[in-house]
């Protein structure tokens, strides 16, 4: 929002970023080495131009953390970049008075400092690279802040521990860690794609620094949210809690972690091991595979990723789509137009079609296993979907209905999915045809929400729903 203060201050003031072409190039931050002589008591800065088709081969690192607000003078600090005065918020400033006292020095990504904030253009061409920037960084700093005063003590100890399990823990590394999974830093909807992008990952707590292991999590994933159908037959999506929650640092962290078992010992050789009866109990106690994690690099779909973040916060609700784009799929990304001069509607429109192109092509297998014919009051992945969307950006049911008939058309799915019936029918495809739990009958059901012109409340979805209803009555 550009009626912030730090803004409002730096078009005041006049600053003068280094031209850049946005499509071709970027802006590193150098930080100076802590013994440079400085003119003057605050510390300068320098932004340098970097080609972005050589971000693999350059030294940097990235910074991910949350802006913070800026509405007072106590929310901005001013510091010297480019001898001029550049104005940041108290979060950044933390941050960097930080780096300095820890001796960092070298190249930064720091998107407050090297985007210009004020113009748009330049940031609609950023926005699609911060992929490429978080994934090449050498090292991406997750900046919490400095840590409250009354949680100093438990930072620390839990900083300092050497015991792997926190069934170990004290109650001040327990209470350490708990300030930690549920900072205000994993609230944030940017810092996802940040964190798992990063190559090498540190976490910073003040002066405290953390590996993101801490945070993963070995506990089965939470079963997928359900979408039902209030009494006028709009749909919602309904969330289904595990008994144990996941703290948000763990969400996000795990998201792409995967399990894999490993053998730590030869079986045979255990198994004929000879010695005393204690020694072979105790030797087969001991265990012959471990779990470990591994980072997977399979992009993410845009129905995932929507359904499992959408509920973060942001400044800008665009970011809801524009914040993600780095962990989809290269052919989804590229279809995506950043435009932050046009309004949430434009995002809306660009994230649902896209999103249904997914689930039509790339999606035929889950779909048909997961998402058919209701199942325990779950319904189908399209309409899901779509209540998704429509959430995450807070549109209207009627607005959002008019840009579901606009994709739908644009796409031709009518058509498709005419042809499609055709071919399942001389094809024999039962699966489609009688049991209904595949991909025609969802957009049939979707088609025919948005085609049907009765008054709210009496339309195909609410006879659906009273249809289910009564089904599960007689049974």
């Amino acid at each position: 929002m550009d009626d912030e203060l730090d803004k409002r201050l730096n078009r005041k003031n006049g600053f003068t970023y280094p031209t850049i072409d946005p499509k071709t190039h970027m802006r590193l931050l150098q930080l100076p080495p802590a013994n440079e002589p400085q003119p003057s008591q605050k510390i300068s800065y320098h932004l340098v131009i970097n080609a972005l088709e050589y971000l693999s081969r350059t030294n940097y690192k990235a910074l991910s953390y949350t802006w913070g607000c800026a509405w007072t003078e106590d929310d901005i600090e001013e510091i010297q970049l480019d001898a001029q005065s550049f104005f940041i918020r108290r979060n950044l400033d933390d941050f960097l008075k930080t780096a300095a006292a820890k001796d960092e020095q070298g190249l930064f990504f720091i998107d407050a400092i090297c985007i210009n904030q004020l113009d748009y253009n330049e940031r609609q061409f950023q926005v699609p690279e911060m992929a490429s920037i978080y994934r090449n960084a050498n090292e991406v700093v997750a900046w919490l802040g400095p840590p409250d005063e009354s949680q100093l003590d438990n930072v620390r100890a839990l900083s300092q521990t050497k015991r792997e399990y926190c069934a170990s823990w004290g109650s001040n590394e327990l209470e350490g860690f708990k300030y930690l999974s549920y900072h205000r830093y994993w609230t944030r909807i940017w810092i996802v794609q940040e964190v798992l992008l990063a190559s090498s990952l540190r976490i910073w707590c003040g002066f405290f620094v953390f590996s993101p292991e801490l945070f993963k999590t070995t506990s089965s994933s939470l079963a997928d949210p359900k979408t039902k159908f209030d009494k006028k037959g709009r749909p919602v999506v309904v969330d289904r809690y595990a008994s144990r929650l996941p703290s948000p640092a763990e969400v996000t962290v795990s998201h792409r972690l995967r399990q894999v078992l490993r053998p730590v010992k030869d079986s045979m050789a255990q198994g004929t091991y000879v010695g005393t009866w204690e020694e072979m109990k105790n030797e087969l106690r001991n265990p012959l595979i471990i779990v470990e994690n591994f980072q997977s690099q399979t992009p993410d779909l845009i129905h995932e990723i929507v359904r499992k973040f959408s509920k973060l916060q942001c400044s800008d609700p665009r970011d809801k789509f524009y914040g993600l784009l780095g962990l989809l799929d290269e052919g989804s990304r590229v279809k995506v137009k950043p435009d932050y001069t046009k309004d949430i509607g434009y995002a809306h429109y660009q994230a649902l079609k896209i999103g249904l192109e997914e689930l039509y092509f790339e999606c035929e297998a889950l779909a048909a296993s997961r998402f058919g014919t209701p199942r325990g009051g779950e319904y189908p992945a399209y309409i899901g979907f779509y209540c998704d969307i429509r959430d995450a950006f807070c549109m209207e049911e009627t607005e959002s209905m008019l840009v579901l008939k606009q994709v739908l058309e644009e796409l031709d799915f009518r058509t498709r999915l005419r042809n499609a019936n055709i071919e399942a029918q001389s094809q024999q495809q039962f699966i489609w045809q009688n049991l209904e739990i595949g991909v025609l009958p969802d957009f049939e059901r979707l088609l025919g929400y948005c085609e049907d012109k009765e008054p709210e409340g009496e339309g195909a979805l609410f006879r659906f729903h009273k249809r289910q209803y009564g089904t599960a009555q007689r049974l």
